[in-house]
């Protein structure tokens, strides 16, 4: 069942089918630095670098990505000579943009990755935090565990900002290979590894690879960037400021990121309670997040949502997500100057008993906020795979491109 019936916006899809692995991160696990972290949620360099000179968007410009995740559209900005600002929620997606968007004295840096590596090995004053919907016994073997939180103490002391957010990215970007711990779609599972290899041994492989990619890569103009912890909902951002938006916005999957790369932000947070406060405050596609930062005007296309059976919290939640979506695409707009883009990368989503039209919906959202709708460019489908729900009820994922 489709949500949309005789949706006015479905004449305004476009087959894109070029971008249909552009918006994933399977392009970006082979490009330098935007392979630092694997963020499976990001969408490809090119599909930015495509964006941009599609819309003519002129150098110097300055680009705007509210759900900047790990920092493609920043980097692909500086890499075309624009000025770039993000914003994430999640301070694992802030961190990682930071190390990459940064340019490092290439000497000094490798004298630090070495001093950090060949130290040696003392036990550590503290233990990692605890992640209190895994067993932390089963997660790390007792000396994978003592490793992790002795190189981090290590890295913490490092005086230079920058390299001590180099050490750090190495570390947590090679935790899930440490561990017993695999992602499996939206959830970690616990299962038994077989020769783990040692933590020194993947950190001391990874700094390299990074640094391997700092001398080979051509860095691009040296432009100016920013990226901070922010909410989309509500962007410190001047109005009519930025030329041009190009983001996508959690999908409404179900999926709690602060589950999913819990092992890494627990490298990056002093609690178990600064996890479960980040899992409240993040975007409500999911049934942890909680938002009360006022309504929308959303009635109307909420009323489309019908329950045909299923999960009873699938209403709540597609109420919720449709609301916080409403309140960032409105922030984009106050914040873009006039005749300016804003490009959505998003996903349909196939619920038991439903399909949510994500991408038609953002377009009359859009629409009613005063933008103006110029293309939908639907890179292809998903299959849906998780039970309840039929494997012929594919969800397209789309970029809803509209102008100011």
């Amino acid at each position: 069942m489709s949500l949309t019936g005789g949706n006015p916006f479905e004449e305004k899809l476009r087959p894109r089918f070029e971008y249909a692995d552009l918006y994933t991160f399977v392009e970006n696990k082979v490009k330098p630095v935007y392979n630092w972290f694997y963020y499976k949620e990001g969408f490809g360099r090119d599909f930015v670098w495509n964006t941009l000179e599609e819309l003519k968007i002129p150098g110097g410009a300055t680009v705007l990505d509210p759900f900047c995740g790990t920092g493609t559209t920043l980097l692909a900005s500086k890499e075309m000579g624009m000025k770039s600002i993000g914003f994430d929620i999640l301070p694992l997606g802030v961190f990682v943009s930071r190390v990459k968007l940064r340019d490092y004295d290439l000497p000094l840096l490798e004298e630090a990755v070495r001093h950090v590596t060949g130290l040696r090995y003392s036990e550590p004053r503290t233990k990692l935090v605890d992640i209190r919907f895994l067993d932390m016994r089963r997660v790390y073997t007792p000396f994978a565990s003592n490793d992790i939180a002795f190189f981090r103490e290590r890295i913490l002391e490092v005086q230079d900002e920058a390299h001590r957010d180099f050490l750090l990215l190495g570390l947590l970007s090679i935790v899930s290979q440490a561990s017993n711990v695999m992602k499996d779609g939206g959830v970690l599972k616990l299962v038994r590894k077989r020769h783990l290899p040692p933590v020194r041994v993947l950190l001391s492989n990874k700094l390299k690879r990074m640094l391997r990619d700092l001398k080979t890569l051509d860095r691009g103009l040296r432009t100016d960037w920013r990226v901070d912890v922010g909410d989309a909902r509500d962007v410190p951002l001047e109005d009519g400021s930025v030329d041009c938006v190009v983001t996508s916005p959690p999908y409404l999957n179900f999926v709690d990121y602060t589950r999913v790369y819990a092992l890494e932000l627990s490298l990056l947070v002093s609690s178990a309670r600064d996890l479960e406060t980040l899992r409240r405050r993040s975007m409500r596609s999911h049934v942890g997040a909680e938002y009360d930062g006022g309504g929308s005007d959303v009635g109307d296309i909420l009323g489309r949502v019908t329950k045909t059976g299923g999960d009873v919290k699938v209403p709540q939640v597609v109420e919720g997500y449709l609301r916080d979506l409403y309140l960032a695409l409105s922030e984009n707009h106050r914040v873009l100057k006039d005749g300016g883009y804003a490009v959505y990368v998003v996903g349909n989503a196939s619920l038991p008993g439903v399909t949510v039209d994500v991408d038609l919906m953002v377009a009359e959202m859009g629409e009613r906020l005063g933008f103006k709708v110029e293309d939908i460019w639907v890179g292809g489908v998903r299959w849906a795979g998780v039970h309840g729900i039929e494997k012929e009820r594919p969800a397209r994922e789309s970029a809803v491109v509209l102008r100011k």
